[in-house]
């Protein structure tokens, strides 16, 4: 009994203990910008890319501000994959989200110039963290509803 007992206090420990852990941060909010993002150019076979680079810890919501004419493109630079894109004519306010933590290439895909400011207005633990928290959680109650259900007979 008292090893199911140190069991259940260790997943439930570790469960609430991991969630405490994303809350602790959820909220804390980082800014990138105002970052000026000229065209991409291409002049005969070679092409000239200016672009910046964001890192964030984990997953993040990004709220994004551009002025000008363009069309801003975020890529995950472990991956290759292009994780948003946007057409800017004049002024726009977008959401999108960086669907893990790492590296994100900006650049500006259009014919003319862009100005954006990027803020991270939430932080959310990453779907592998999300899915083992899940099945720890799980888990948990099942060991738990076992032990009663013994306890009980």
């Amino acid at each position: 009994m008292r090893f199911w007992v140190a069991l259940l206090s260790a997943m439930l420990i570790l469960t609430v203990g991991s969630l405490w852990v994303y809350s602790s941060y959820e909220d804390q909010v980082g800014s990138i910008g105002p970052l000026f993002l000229p065209p991409v150019e291409h002049q005969g076979n070679t092409t000239s890319i200016n672009y910046v680079i964001a890192h964030t810890p984990t997953s993040s919501l990004v709220e994004a501000s551009c002025s000008g004419n363009g069309v801003v493109e975020v890529y995950d630079v472990i991956t290759g994959e292009m994780v948003d894109k946007h057409t800017v004519y004049g002024h726009a306010r977008y959401q999108f989200v960086l669907p893990q933590e790492g590296d994100y290439l900006v650049i500006n895909n259009g014919t003319e110039r862009l100005t954006c400011s990027f803020r991270f207005v939430k932080n959310y633990p990453t779907r592998a963290v999300q899915n083992a928290l899940y099945l720890s959680g799980s888990a948990f109650a099942l060991l738990l509803a076992f032990i009663v259900w013994r306890w009980v007979r």
